[in-house]
């Protein structure tokens, strides 16, 4: 199958010259590599954890979710956020267990001993605190060391001790960071790197470099709702090859993309200044708006709006990241160094019937042109026609293609028809309510 990259060459009317720098590698200790995120990016650095736990050694969830308690579609994600208690812990260890029995994700025995560190806020609305428990028990069950905190009286956003709204206040005004006179950051990477990380006392003066690095090479692109650019800090001492540094991957809330607020997340929630004082080189991948599969925030993907393997190695998101880690820490530096991660493909699986690959649909493509389009004998299927390609997407789990709004809606809201006897040139019978 052709590759994700040279697919999307094809499309031109969705190609662009991009300026950011190819991301380089470093002198990285392999043993240190961490992850953490706020909200949706808490809910997937614990996915990308549990599936890539043979290379990840700790985690940090800001106000983040269960695993795969949203594997259900949209609706599951909202009763995830609301009423986190109810999720009944053995089904979710058991749905982790399920994908490590299928090899989808690294061998749950890989957790034992991880550190792992819980930050939710009291005062929390947005996701309930109830999630950070249930995420404990999780961890716990394998064996992972826990640290938690959930004392702070906080609203929905990532605390730091220098910038934001105050810790109790809604804090949309402040791209969902908050000054709860708590260093967040610090706190999260020292428990995970041993503990005797030196402890930002000011402002330090930021001597390293924080710069823009081409996504697009580790697959990202719209069709997999993630930017073009992403952020990278390396601290000056790690510009030096022969020192050797730590490793971590800070993952954004929805709402906190470069599209969005720019860099104000990677500057204004303290990990760069924790990063510059004890040698942490910090990647900070980027999503970005995708209306057309119901992503308008630029969340992380942790209720399946790209496909069902959202939660498994193969996930789209899930592998440009690791594609990302590998250039940083395990690459000599050539581009090509690790292509069977960063040629992605794009988000489909086997389709109803005889298709399985990218194609198909009722129309042709025509040139200069950009429309979607039912597949035929489906409901969740469709296509993407560009410029003469076409492209087969799928719905998340729970939602149909709905033709009146050209994007996926919910099932209840769609009145699909398919006729099974149909091929993918026939036209087949879908009408929205």
């Amino acid at each position: 199958m052709m590759g994700f990259k040279s697919l999307f060459s094809l499309l031109c009317v969705l190609s662009v010259a991009y300026a950011a720098s190819d991301l380089e590698s470093y002198n990285v200790d392999t043993s240190s590599i961490t992850v953490s995120g706020l909200s949706s990016g808490g809910a997937m650095a614990m996915q990308f954890h549990v599936a890539f736990s043979d290379i990840i050694v700790g985690s940090g969830i800001f106000a983040g979710l269960p695993h795969g308690c949203a594997k259900g579609g949209l609706t599951a994600a909202t009763l995830c956020m609301t009423n986190p208690g109810g999720q009944v812990t053995a089904t979710l260890i058991a749905n982790i267990d399920s994908l490590a029995s299928a090899s989808s994700i690294d061998p749950t025995q890989n957790l034992n001993g991880d550190k792992v560190f819980i930050f939710h806020g009291t005062k929390d609305t947005t996701v309930f605190p109830a999630a950070g428990p249930k995420i404990r028990d999780i961890y716990e069950h394998y064996g992972s060391n826990v640290l938690t905190k959930f004392d702070l009286g906080a609203v929905h956003g990532f605390p730091t001790d220098f910038y934001g709204a105050a810790c109790g206040s809604a804090s949309s005004g402040t791209q969902y960071i908050n000054n709860c006179d708590y260093h967040g950051a610090y706190e999260m990477l020292n428990y995970l790197h041993g503990g005797n990380l030196e402890k930002p006392t000011a402002r330090v003066p930021l001597n390293g470099l924080l710069s823009e690095f081409d996504q697009t090479e580790f697959g990202a692109s719209s069709l997999v709702s993630m930017d073009s650019v992403g952020y990278v800090y390396v601290p000056s001492a790690c510009t030096d090859r022969a020192n050797r540094c730590k490793f971590h991957i800070s993952l954004h809330g929805c709402s906190q993309s470069r599209t969005t607020i720019n860099d104000i997340y990677a500057k204004n929630t303290g990990y760069l200044e924790v990063a510059e004082l004890n040698n942490i080189i910090v990647i900070f991948p980027q999503t970005a708006p995708a209306m057309l599969i119901g992503n308008p925030n630029a969340c992380w993907d942790w209720w399946g709006y790209l496909n069902a393997n959202f939660l498994s190695k193969n996930g789209a998101q899930m592998k440009a990241i690791r594609a990302m880690i590998e250039r940083v820490a395990f690459c000599d530096g050539a581009s090509d160094c690790y292509e069977d991660v960063v040629t992605v493909s794009p988000p489909t699986t086997t389709v109803p019937g005889d298709q399985t690959t990218p194609g198909g649909g009722s129309d042709s493509c025509e040139p200069n042109t950009v429309s979607f389009h039912p597949f035929p004998g489906s409901c969740d299927y469709y296509t993407l026609c560009a410029c003469g390609a076409q492209v087969l997407l799928q719905c998340a789990p729970g939602l149909y293609f709905d033709t009146k709004i050209n994007s996926c809606n919910f099932i209840q809201l769609v009145e699909c028809v398919p006729d099974k006897s149909l091929n993918q040139k026939s036209s087949f019978f879908y009408n929205s309510k």
